[in-house]
């Protein structure tokens, strides 16, 4: 139960707790845009074609930029299921997604479905979830550029405790990633596409060799604090997985406002 926190990052889908962040120059930047809701896709690859997907996917890419989609995030799985990808972006709100969808828009019905075709025969399963930011649980300073590596982590909360633990990611959890030096956290709260009662966490890795310094927790607090923190958590939780995922500078991009 500690190691779910201990190295905290909730990748699934991902993912998607970028809800406020956009793709540029390889670091990620803020926007001033808030969107309401992020999409984020993540796809099992067969790995014999690895290479034609990612090619697919930069078509894809440029379609939504097209489009004016003010970001596009791609993450590739470093730790945990090493075919998936995921696609992460913006859903200002959910109105948006009636009528056509944006890369038929922009590429055409006969298009986008020569290119999900293509796409199709690169997979062997995919999945889409829709979740909303929580970023009032947040760490973003500003002063350090987002990083390639993140610790990504899904935790299913127990029935009847979703306020109480996103009480102790607010004011036990998060206060010592702070007090530990942690520039950058997400939290993200899947909405569709999930199980319900479902929290994902980001927690950016300044390189991978920060994981030998040991627990995120340890580096702030005593042996004593640490447990005390992650106990508090332990009847919060029914369960919980955690990956690592690099971010793809070249498979995303940015808007400039």
């Amino acid at each position: 139960m500690l190691r779910k926190h201990a190295l905290l990052l909730s990748a699934t889908v991902l993912v998607a707790s970028f809800s406020h962040v956009c793709f540029a120059q390889g670091t990620v930047q803020q926007s001033d845009v808030q969107p309401r809701w992020t999409g984020s896709t993540t796809t099992k690859v067969k790995p014999e074609m690895r290479r034609e997907f990612e090619g697919y996917l930069k078509q894809l890419m440029a379609a939504y930029k097209k489009a004016g989609t003010l970001w596009f995030l791609t993450l590739e799985t470093f730790a945990g299921d090493t075919t998936e990808y995921t696609t992460v972006v913006p859903v200002m709100k959910f109105g948006d997604l009636d009528g056509l969808s944006v890369v038929t828009k922009v590429l055409g019905e006969a298009g986008w479905e020569r290119l999900s075709r293509k796409i199709a025969r690169c997979y062997t399963a995919q999945s889409r979830q829709y979740a909303t930011p929580q970023t009032e649980l947040d760490i973003d300073n500003a002063d350090v550029p987002m990083g390639i590596y993140w610790v990504e982590t899904s935790t299913l909360v127990a029935p009847g405790k979703m306020g109480d633990y996103l009480n102790w990611l607010k004011y036990d959890y998060r206060p010592a990633l702070e007090k530990a030096g942690v520039a950058h956290f997400q939290v993200t709260q899947p909405i569709f596409g999930a199980a319900a009662g479902k929290i994902v966490t980001m927690r950016m890795l300044k390189n991978l060799a920060e994981i030998d310094g040991g627990a995120a927790l340890s580096k702030a607090l005593t042996d004593e604090q640490a447990r005390a923190v992650a106990a508090k958590s332990v009847p919060l939780v029914s369960s919980s997985t955690t990956r690592i995922v690099r971010m793809r500078a070249d498979l995303g991009y940015t808007v400039a406002h």
